[in-house]
């Protein structure tokens, strides 16, 4: 029986899988190419912070299904999703990198140069290369990216996106930042002013700042221009005015109720406002449609 295939590991939470978490991804998959092995990511179904500390969680960037599926994309071929206890998080140092060679043939492991890991984050990559030595696997600490200037990280990421700052906040995702969620009936006041909007609920991740966005649509392998509003809808007085996503899907006919769609912002527009009337409304919609339409879409033409 031949010897399991040797491991080539990176850990982290990966919240939003952007440009310095595919930097870790990249120095993996080399890794693991070189040894004839298997890129692991090990991550969290939970942000440990959040274990720790308790209170109201913060929302991932992302569903952690889609973070799951982007590290297989980006050439992870296995993902250890960890359970992270308070328990688990009383492990020292050492302890920590045993059960993480219980994993199997470990050869090498890739962290960023801020890696902390067991219990009161006592240890640090260069302690994580001196156990390297020790126990027989290699240790390769990459530097934070930076972008124009910006260190990238997923905090400021949500900075970005609660600001309204889209443009620069996919900059440093590397990609449109996406929002996911099932398609499902509203109050269809759009369908009167003749602005049908689908309606997102069930969206499982951070929400940016409230406004109106220029977007796009991916819709049975095809991108369209949208306009979505993110907000209370204030104009209309027999609104229930709770948080929502609504989206205009620009030369789409066709239901969309019952599915799941993924809305890739590209620019924000405007802050969202009460208006006088209805009329004023559509006149604001239209503006905002003919501005939608001259951003060009990242993924080409519908």
């Amino acid at each position: 029986m031949s010897p399991p295939r040797p491991l080539a590991v990176t850990i982290g939470v990966f919240d939003g899988v952007h440009r310095g978490h595919q930097a870790l991804i990249r120095k993996t998959v080399e890794w693991a190419r070189q040894e004839r092995g298997t890129p692991l990511a090990i991550t969290f179904q939970d942000h440990p912070e959040h274990v720790l500390r308790g209170g109201p969680s913060v929302p991932f960037l992302l569903p952690r299904i889609e973070t799951f599926r982007l590290l297989r994309t980006f050439g992870i071929r296995r993902v250890q999703i960890l359970r992270f206890t308070k328990k688990f998080s009383q492990k020292n140092p050492e302890s920590f990198v045993k059960w993480l060679l219980r994993l199997g043939r470990v050869k090498g492991i890739v962290v960023g140069t801020h890696f902390r890991f067991g219990h009161g984050a006592a240890g640090d990559a260069e302690l994580l290369k001196k156990l390297g030595k020790r126990f027989g696997f290699g240790v390769a600490a990459v530097p934070p990216v930076r972008v124009q200037g910006e260190t990238v990280s997923s905090s400021r990421i949500r900075e970005l996106l609660a600001q309204g700052r889209v443009e620069k906040a996919n900059r440093l995702l590397g990609r449109p930042y996406p929002i996911q969620g099932l398609v499902v009936h509203g109050r269809h006041v759009g369908h009167k002013i003749g602005f049908p909007t689908a309606n997102l609920n069930h969206i499982q991740q951070f929400l940016p700042k409230d406004g109106v966005y220029t977007c796009a649509v991916k819709i049975k392998n095809r991108y369209f221009h949208a306009a979505m509003n993110l907000g209370k809808r204030p104009t209309f007085k027999d609104d229930d005015h709770h948080r929502a996503a609504e989206v205009h899907i620009l030369n789409y006919r066709g239901r969309l109720y019952g599915k799941q769609m993924t809305v890739y912002l590209l620019k924000y527009l405007r802050p969202e406002k009460k208006f006088s009337s209805p009329r004023s409304l559509v006149r604001q919609i239209q503006k905002d449609i003919r501005r939608a339409l001259r951003i060009s879409l990242p993924f080409g033409r519908k």
